[in-house]
């Protein structure tokens, strides 16, 4: 039981750093990539942008226009930057499902759990898209970088949002929920 009760509340601590850590690096991404949108030139979203260009000439149309406002090097140090995130978020949220999934049976547990290891897998697809939006920013948009990049962000959006705007959601209500019914 004493075991048990340190192991909760050093991945509590865990959880608590990687999510400080998360917010942190998301908040410096955030303003170091802001000069990146060009509302003008149709690049709305910054970064996110060469993130999913999904085309060669959508991709060349974004890098252009970055080379035209002087902006390939605030794009290149955001996606540098990115490199240390990617080492970070993808475990708070990883932990952040397999706590939650600890204190639940059946299938809601064993989707967190399946989670928990799924939402890793955002670190490989992160960096690979990181790589390819470096080659983009040096010119080289050529096909397939534009698609792989687009897929692979794809993959890594999807799992975030399934694991932050679903399961993590879903499990705290649950557990709310479970809370105030014993009470």
């Amino acid at each position: 039981m004493k075991d048990k009760m340190k192991q909760l509340i050093t991945s509590s601590w865990l959880l608590a750093v990687l999510c400080v850590l998360s917010v942190g690096l998301m908040l410096l991404l955030n303003v170091i990539g802001e000069p990146l949108t060009i509302k003008d030139a149709k690049i709305c979203r910054g970064i996110v942008d060469i993130e999913l260009p999904w085309t060669v000439e959508r991709a060349k149309f974004i890098v252009e226009k970055w080379s035209e406002a002087g902006l390939i090097e605030t794009a290149r140090l955001q996606t540098r930057l990115d490199f240390i995130f990617l080492c970070v978020y993808p475990a708070a949220l990883s932990l952040a499902c397999r706590k939650l999934a600890g204190s639940r049976e059946g299938l809601m547990a064993a989707a967190g759990i399946a989670l928990s290891w799924a939402v890793l897998f955002c670190t490989p697809l992160d960096a690979f898209e990181n790589i390819m939006i470096l080659n983009m920013l040096s010119g080289n948009y050529a096909c397939p970088i534009p698609i792989l990049t687009s897929i692979a962000a794809t993959l890594k959006f999807t799992l975030i949002a399934a694991s932050l705007l679903l399961y993590i959601p879903l499990m705290l209500i649950l557990k709310a929920f479970s809370k105030s019914r014993s009470d």
